[in-house]
């Protein structure tokens, strides 16, 4: 079930703090219906956001203490503006700690390029109060992270007086990730989850950050369904397996004398002997996936959703041999689905567990999700869970 996380974190903050929040800001997860991994490489992105959001609730203090509290941990976590500095080791409220983090260093940087005379509009920093929590899986390839980061960002840009726009906001949210948590991730989860709107799917194109709006099929009318399959298993975005894969693609790039493989035309790369196998593999996937993102979304356009299949199957097929990003859940509910009826399904997010889109027309849903518990017994795997998704709204203030 979807909670009302906006309701909850303002209760919450006022139970735990003895006051009102100053405010609730949340923000959607992400969906990613193709282009997973491009971004880091100036790629090409389409997602749309999901139901189920990151909230909340926040106010300014008269110190510069931080207090952040949630309800799916029991960790009270104190701290001050003094005291933040990228971890060592990682934890949940990196996110929280991380976007506040970047929030200072983006005042330090609007200050010092204050001339004389400019002095009363200068960034004050003050201490927080925060009450979060989220109902998207964490690691759950739905882009979790982002969504607590844009949640938390909303919130200081109005708190602190940044007046920023998304495009701003998501580098802040992008600098927690590379910065303050030591990931290797893009560009493309902040901005999606930041950009996002109900009905639309978001294209992204890192080389230019530019960002397009499109209207998002008309599933229901077409006889069909948007499935989100959670296999139980969570990734971090800290482990060193999706490092070594974007670093694979950087040495392919540099190889053949690009900065990224966006660049990079398809013919030199096929015909290029100097390349370690591995590392063939991990860029092959890249480069062809952005040819993917393009096709689907003419097809998209053109022919219509009932036609896309083919382009998701060849997605998760390069996921797994090429970018080596699946286990075994993914691969079971890849082809089950597949056998069930599915037009297409493929992983979406980070890959290594997390959770699997599926095309599925309508009528073959319920068979699918009991054939999907039946295996999952067998195996005796844990977690699953089968939900209907669609482009849902986009980041908001709600109190």
């Amino acid at each position: 079930m979807i909670r009302d996380t906006s309701r909850l974190v303002a209760e919450q903050f006022a139970a735990a703090y003895g006051a009102q929040p100053e405010g609730v800001w949340s923000v959607p997860g992400r969906v990613s219906i193709m282009g997973d991994h491009t971004d880091i490489e100036d790629g090409l992105t389409l997602a749309h956001a999901t139901e189920r959001r990151s909230a909340v609730a926040m106010s300014r203090r008269d110190d510069s203490l931080v207090r952040v509290r949630t309800d799916l941990a029991s960790d009270v976590i104190e701290t001050t503006l003094e005291q933040l500095v990228p971890p060592a080791e990682h934890n949940w409220f990196d996110y929280p700690l991380g976007t506040i983090w970047a929030g200072l260093e983006h005042i330090q940087m609007f200050n010092s390029e204050l001339v004389d005379g400019d002095e009363d509009a200068a960034l004050e920093p003050t201490g927080l109060d925060l009450f979060i929590t989220t109902d998207l899986p964490i690691g759950g390839g739905l882009a979790s992270s982002a969504s607590i980061c844009g949640a938390i960002s909303l919130a200081i840009n109005a708190l602190w007086g940044f007046e920023l726009d998304t495009q701003r906001l998501a580098r802040l949210g992008y600098r927690v990730e590379n910065d303050y948590v030591g990931a290797s991730a893009g560009l493309a989860d902040h901005i999606v989850c930041l950009s996002a709107e109900a009905d639309k799917d978001v294209f992204f194109d890192a080389r230019g950050n530019d960002v397009t709006l499109l209207d998002a099929p008309p599933l229901a009318e077409l006889g069909l369904a948007q499935l989100l399959v959670h296999s139980g298993e969570n990734h971090r975005n800290w482990e060193g397996i999706v490092t070594d894969r974007h670093d694979a693609c950087d040495r392919v790039a540099k190889a053949l004398g690009c900065q990224y493989l966006r660049e990079v035309k398809f013919e030199d790369f096929e015909a290029a002997t100097n390349l370690d196998p591995v590392d063939r593999k991990r860029a092959a996937y890249v480069l062809t996936e952005m040819q993917r993102v393009l096709d689907i979304t003419r097809v998209l356009r053109t022919d219509g959703a009932a036609h896309t299949g083919p382009i998701f199957n060849a997605s998760q097929q390069s996921l797994r041999e090429d970018f080596g990003a699946s286990t075994q859940r993914i691969d079971l509910i890849s082809e089950l689905a597949l056998a069930n009826g599915a037009l297409g399904a493929r992983m979406t997010g980070s890959g290594f567990g997390g959770t699997v889109f599926v095309l599925i027309p309508l009528d073959r849903v319920d068979e699918f999700r009991n054939n999907l518990n039946e295996a999952f017994a067998e195996f005796g795997w844990s977690g699953l869970e089968v939900v209907t998704t669609s482009s849902a709204d986009g980041p908001r203030r709600d109190l």
